[in-house]
């Protein structure tokens, strides 16, 4: 399992995942004498983003007469149009994948409107109630109180709250309502109101807190200085925000590796740049990450734990990839709410599992697809890598008499194990604006009666993708990357004992380019700078959610991951490899 491969076999998965992540009224019977008057419409245009662009979405507009309904477009933009629409209304807008809805008002003469979690606050203050109540019983009062000078009011008591996240996250000055905002997807970056709220919504994931538990002390707030003083209350130390990453946010975390160790607990206070260990309440320093010249690298950063240094980078989102010299894993924010049987969890997930075997180091990964119902119940299918075009179609029956049972623990976690005992694992999830993932460490998986194995399973809601444009360019260093290369190494202890390890990788990545789109096979083939190498990835392949990439020299890889500026990926060197063997994870850099 273990295969000497060469730079060139492995470094190929950066240029791919850099690219994957910068990705009617009536009428008349025909005659001038015809006495038919058309029906008037209304038009309600905006754009619809949780941070990150709301794709397939529903937007729906419930008015003081007429309701309409619009699917938002790949960049969140949309348009809905109500048969005989008179305002004031209100919007809902619902995302794919987390199920998260999202309100805008629309005064009377007003046809522009954003949907946003900066709209949903001021909907709250401006109406003094639930936005989600409000939408659902749209009274005749709170058709009153929906004036422009009602709106201004609220707008300026939300910019003065979210002033208090620092200047990553304050809408000082900015039209929340009206004003051109820009959503960042897969294939591009979002504007400054759209990082603006992306930090809004990593300081609610640091402190595992919902829009609506803001929404509800926002509305409650009786002045602009109450508002600021509310929210920073609500939030606690993840107020505070780094001037080059605006994301990374203090509060609680789980660190996770790939080998399949226990989650640990941690604390990480991006204030005063220490790191805790909430085990026994050691701490080590956090230091900014330096290039070559000096410079501070954003999102960056590096501590020694236990001798060894340790390098992560943070998402948009909050969560991280880290590495050393012996382990790389992520750490994601903790979340005590987050449970599987939420209907957030329902939906289709894109797998992909890691394992290592604990007494040879060997290593293996595939992709899984999982179908999770309202009530927790999953079913998992195989994917066949081995056709040209691989998909993901075979139901995996698990014996009846040996199910895995997850149990639901007070520190936010998940136990599980299977009947026979043989696989103990912790689950762990993430919800923040549009992405919704499950983590499953698995501690303990019994290969036989002498030989073990651990891992990590990522299952991250399918979110549809997009085609990128030809001609789009991706720099050296848009992403970083950390993982195995799938080489083993041999070290010798003090012991004078050979035991065998893992090779483990980081890097930025190489530079790329689309060089064409096939929109009927939903692929497109990526040069590589300095290379004859060439890359055809193709979205939603093996399962939705997921892409898969075939090099020109046989080397190929499948990925998963967040418009929000992570991935994980497994890959294989050659098309005469029979495992993929190499893991990384990805974190985009170029914001």
């Amino acid at each position: 399992m273990n295969v000497k491969i060469s730079k060139m076999s492995w470094a190929f998965a950066p240029v791919m995942v850099a690219t994957l992540l910068s990705a009617c009224g009536g009428g008349g019977g025909g005659g001038a004498t015809s006495s038919v008057t058309p029906t008037p419409v209304l038009s309600i245009s905006g754009v619809a983003a949780t941070g990150a662009a709301i794709s397939g979405g529903t937007v729906e507009a419930t008015c003081q007469a007429g309701t309409g309904t619009a699917t938002t477009n790949a960049d969140g933009t949309y348009a809905v149009s109500v048969n005989g629409g008179q305002q004031p209304c209100i919007l809902r807008a619902t995302d794919p994948v987390t199920k998260l809805q999202l309100h805008s008002l629309v005064e009377a003469g007003a046809t522009t409107a954003n949907i946003t979690p900066i709209t949903d606050l001021v909907v709250a203050n401006t109406l003094g109630s639930d936005p989600a109540t409000a939408y659902s019983n749209f009274t005749s009062a709170a058709q009153l109180q929906i004036t422009a000078s009602n709106i201004a009011a609220a707008v300026t008591k939300v910019q003065a709250a979210t002033a208090a996240l620092g200047s990553s996250a304050d809408m000082s000055g900015i039209d929340p309502m009206k004003g051109t905002l820009q959503a960042a997807t897969a294939n591009g970056a979002g504007d400054a109101t759209d990082k603006k709220i992306d930090a809004l919504m990593a300081a609610l994931a640091a402190a595992d807190k919902k829009i609506a538990d803001l929404s509800a002390v926002i509305k409650a707030s009786g002045s602009t200085t109450d508002a600021a003083a509310k929210l920073t209350t609500l939030v606690g130390d993840a107020q505070y925000s780094l001037a080059n990453c605006p994301a990374a946010r203090s509060g609680d975390i789980w660190v996770l590796d790939f080998a399949g160790n226990a989650p640990q607990a941690w604390n990480v206070n991006f204030n005063t740049m220490i790191l805790k260990n909430l085990a026994d309440n050691s701490t080590t320093a956090v230091a900014a990450k330096l290039d070559a010249q000096n410079n501070v690298i954003p999102c960056a950063f590096t501590a020694v734990i236990a001798t060894r240094t340790v390098e992560f980078r943070v998402s948009d989102s909050g969560l991280s990839v880290w590495k050393h010299n012996a382990n790389f894993g992520i750490t994601i924010p903790k979340q005590t709410g987050t449970k599987l049987d939420s209907p957030t969890f329902a939906g289709s997930y894109p797998s992909i599992a890691y394992f290592v075997n604990k007494q040879t180091a060997a290593i293996a990964a595939a992709p899984l697809r999982y179908e999770v119902s309202s009530t927790g119940q999953v079913d998992a299918y195989s994917c066949d890598l081995t056709k040209s075009v691989p998909d993901c179609l075979t139901l995996l029956t698990p014996d009846p008499n040996n199910k895995a049972t997850c149990t639901p623990m007070s520190n936010g976690t998940m136990s599980c194990q299977s009947a026979d005992g043989k696989l103990q694992a912790t689950g762990v999830g993430f919800v923040s604006g549009g992405n919704a993932t499950l983590f499953l460490v698995v501690t303990d998986f019994k290969l036989t009666s002498s030989a073990s194995a651990g891992g990590l399973m990522i299952l991250t809601k399918a979110a549809t993708p997009t085609l990128p444009t030809v001609g789009k360019e991706s720099a050296a260093g848009t992403t970083w990357y950390a993982g195995t290369d799938g080489t083993a190494w041999a070290s010798r202890s003090s012991a004078g004992v050979t035991t065998t390890g893992l090779n483990f990788v980081s890097g930025d990545s190489l530079a790329g380019k689309v060089e064409s789109v096939d929109a009927i096979a939903k692929s497109f083939i990526t040069s590589v700078s300095g290379s004859t190498v060439t890359n055809i990835t193709y979205l939603d392949k093996p399962s939705a959610g997921m892409t898969y990439s075939k090099l020109s020299n046989g080397a190929s890889a499948v990925t998963i991951g967040s418009s929000s500026g992570w991935a994980f990926a497994i890959a294989k060197a050659s098309s005469t490899d029979t495992a993929y063997n190499q893991w990384y994870g990805y974190i985009r850099m170029k914001r």
